[in-house]
C-alpha cells in the first residue's frame, strides 16, 4: 500500500447503507448513499473514485473482491460519481463519509484524476476511474493508465415517447447537430421537431472522447458548440426519455444497465477503453498489481465475469495478444478481449450426523460440471459455526462439539477461489443434535423361589422433550433373558428364569435420533 496514506480514522463499512452520518463535533453532511458505492472499511483499502462509466463495474469489482475467501488482506473502495445521477452541489447528497471525515463526490473521470495530483490531491485516493485517456498535465504528473475493458459509445434517443430523430446517424450528421447546422430532425430524415442536442457535465470522460470524434470528423478542428446544446449528467436518462427531441451520447455498456428507457441509434458507434489510473509511484505497488496489474483481479476469470455483467468486455491479456492491465500513458487503441469463459455453476448437497451427546458432523458436497474448489462456511442462523473449510476432493467437511441437543438448522456456503470461473452456491440442512440418556429400572433385588422377576425399564433423554424409542434389552452376559419395546420411554419386561444365586444383569439401549445408546448395570438374587 502507498505510503501515502496518513488515516486519522476509518468511517465503519456499515455506513455504506446508512442514510445519515453525524458526529457531535464536527458535524458532518447528510449522506444520500448511490447503490453504486462501497466505502472504505479499513486503513488498508485501495480507494477509488472517478468516472461516472465504469462505476458499476467497479462496484461489482470491489464487492467481488470483498467478499471473497480466503478473506483478502485489504478491501477495493469504489466512491460512485453522483448518488443516481442527481446530485446537486451544496445539497449534502454530493458528500460521502470519508476516513473520519467526509469527501465530495468527484464526478467524472477528469475529477477523478484530479486527487491523484497536483492542488486537489487527496492522498487517501489510490486510483481513479476513468472513461478517456490522460491529458498533457496529467501525463506530465506522471500518472498511469491501467486498461481493463472496452466500451462502445452511441447515440440514445427516447425510447419511452417516440423519438423524432432517425433510426441512423452518421458521425457527420452529429457534427452538424453539435454545431447547430441542423435545427429540426426533419433535416437528418427524422420526424419535424426541435433537436435538442445533450452533453455530459465538464470533467467527464464521456465528453471528452465524443467531442473528439466531433473534432476528428471536423477535419481536426474543435466543433463550436451551438447555443442550443443542453449539458446533463452523463449516461442519466432522466432528461432524455421524455422527450422526443432529445439526442446524447451514451455508453453501450450503461445502457444495458437501464430498463429500455432509451434506444441506441443505429450508424454512429466508437469503441474505447475504459481505464482505472494511478500515481507513477504506485505503479509496482503489490496491491495494485494484484487487483489491476496484469496478473491482477480485475484481469482474471473472474474480474471478466463482473465485467461482463456491467455491460462491457474485458481486454485481452497481452499473452493473448491484448493489453489488460498493462502501464500506459498513451490511449489504448488495442481492443482485443478475452472472450471471458461463461461461469461455472454449482451446487452445494448438506448433510449433517449427530453419532454422539453434543456433537455433529456436516458434510458439504460441492458439485459443478467439472470440481469445484474454493472453502466453505458453515452458519447456524448469522452465527459462523466453522468458516473457510477447504474442499477435499469436493467436500468439505466440519466437525461441532458443546451443542444443545435437539434439532438445528445450518447453512452451508460455498466460496470459489478468487479468479475462478465457479458460481458461489449454498444449501440448508437439519441435524437432530444427540444427547444422552439416563436408564433407570424398578426389578426388585430379590426374587422368591420359582418367581420371574418383573419390572419397569424407563429411558430418559436429557434436556430434550422427545422420548426413548426402539427396544430395550435385558442381559445376563451374552444371553438375552428379557426384551420389550418402549413406549413412551418406558417398557415393562418379566425376565426369563434367573439361576439361583446372584445374578449380574445389564440392561442396554441401542439409541435412536435423539439420544445415543446407554446401558445399565444391576444385580437380582434368585431364592
Amino acid at each position: 500500500m502507498s505510503a501515502r496514506k496518513t488515516f486519522g480514522g476509518i468511517v465503519a463499512g456499515t455506513l455504506a447503507t446508512a442514510a445519515v452520518f453525524a458526529g457531535a463535533a464536527p458535524s458532518y453532511a447528510v449522506y444520500t448513499a448511490d447503490p453504486d458505492d462501497v466505502l472504505p472499511t479499513g486503513s488498508s483499502d485501495l480507494i477509488g473514485a472517478g468516472s461516472d462509466t465504469t462505476q458499476h463495474a467497479m462496484k461489482l469489482i470491489a464487492d467481488g473482491w470483498n467478499a471473497s475467501l480466503p478473506a483478502p488482506e485489504f478491501g477495493i473502495a469504489s466512491i460512485a460519481a453522483t448518488t443516481g445521477g442527481g446530485a446537486t452541489p451544496g445539497d449534502g447528497s454530493s458528500t460521502v463519509p470519508f476516513l473520519g471525515g467526509e469527501i465530495s463526490r468527484p464526478n467524472g473521470s477528469t475529477a477523478g484524476k484530479s486527487l491523484l495530483y497536483g492542488a486537489n490531491e487527496n492522498a487517501e485516493i489510490d486510483f481513479a476511474r476513468s472513461s478517456s485517456g490522460l491529458k498533457d498535465a496529467e501525463k506530465d504528473a506522471g500518472l498511469q493508465l491501467l486498461p481493463f475493458a472496452v466500451d462502445a459509445l452511441k447515440m440514445a434517443v427516447s425510447n419511452e415517447v417516440a423519438s423524432h430523430a432517425p433510426a441512423s446517424l452518421t458521425i457527420d450528421d452529429l457534427v452538424k447537430i453539435y454545431d447547430g447546422t441542423y435545427t429540426n430532425w426533419s433535416q437528418v430524415g427524422g420526424t419535424a421537431g426541435t433537436i435538442v442536442p445533450m452533453l455530459p457535465q465538464d470533467g467527464s470522460g464521456t465528453l471528452s472522447f465524443f467531442t473528439d470524434q466531433l473534432k476528428a470528423a471536423n477535419g481536426g478542428t474543435a466543433v463550436t458548440l451551438a447555443p442550443s446544446v443542453v449539458r446533463v449528467q452523463e449516461h442519466d436518462d432522466t432528461e432524455i426519455k421524455g422527450n422526443a427531441n432529445a439526442i446524447a451520447p451514451f455508453s453501450v455498456g450503461r445502457a444495458g444497465l437501464l430498463d429500455d428507457t432509451v434506444d441506441l441509434l443505429d450508424g454512429f458507434s466508437a469503441q474505447r477503453a475504459l481505464y482505472n489510473v494511478v500515481r507513477a509511484d504506485d505503479l509496482e505497488d503489490a496491491d495494485i498489481q494484484t487487483v489491476f496489474g496484469p496478473e491482477g483481479f480485475v484481469c482474471s476469470d473472474q474480474g471478466g465475469l463482473l465485467i461482463a455483467e456491467a455491460g462491457f468486455q474485458q481486454l485481452a491479456s497481452e499473452a493473448d495478444g491484448g493489453e489488460c492491465g498493462v502501464a500506459t500513458q498513451a490511449s489504448t487503441s488495442n481492443f482485443a478481449t478475452s472472450g471471458a469463459k461463461s461461469p461455472i455453476a454449482t451446487s452445494v448437497a448438506l448433510k449433517g450426523t449427530s453419532k454422539a451427546a453434543r456433537k455433529a458432523v456436516l458434510s458439504a458436497v460441492v458439485s459443478g460440471s467439472t470440481k469445484p474448489d474454493g472453502t466453505v462456511t458453515f452458519l447456524e442462523g448469522d452465527d459462523v459455526v466453522a468458516e473457510d473449510v477447504p474442499l477435499i476432493g469436493g467436500t468439505a467437511t466440519a466437525s461441532l462439539t458443546g451443542l444443545a441437543p435437539g434439532k438445528h438448522t445450518y447453512t452451508a456456503v460455498y466460496a470459489p477461489v478468487v479468479g475462478s470461473l465457479f458460481q458461489a452456491s449454498e444449501d440448508d440442512g437439519k441435524v437432530t443434535v444427540k444427547t444422552t440418556a439416563a436408564i433407570s429400572e424398578t426389578f426388585p433385588a430379590k426374587v422368591a423361589k420359582g418367581k420371574k422377576a418383573k419390572g419397569v425399564v424407563a429411558v430418559a433423554l436429557k434436556g430434550v422433550a422427545a422420548k426413548a424409542t426402539g427396544k430395550v434389552t435385558v442381559l445376563k452376559g451374552a444371553k438375552k433373558v428379557g426384551t420389550a419395546k418402549l413406549v413412551k420411554g418406558k417398557a415393562t419386561l418379566t425376565l426369563a428364569k434367573l439361576a439361583k444365586g446372584k445374578n449380574k444383569l445389564t440392561i442396554t439401549w441401542g439409541g435412536n435420533a435423539a439420544g445415543v445408546a446407554a446401558k445399565k448395570k444391576f444385580t437380582i438374587t434368585q431364592r
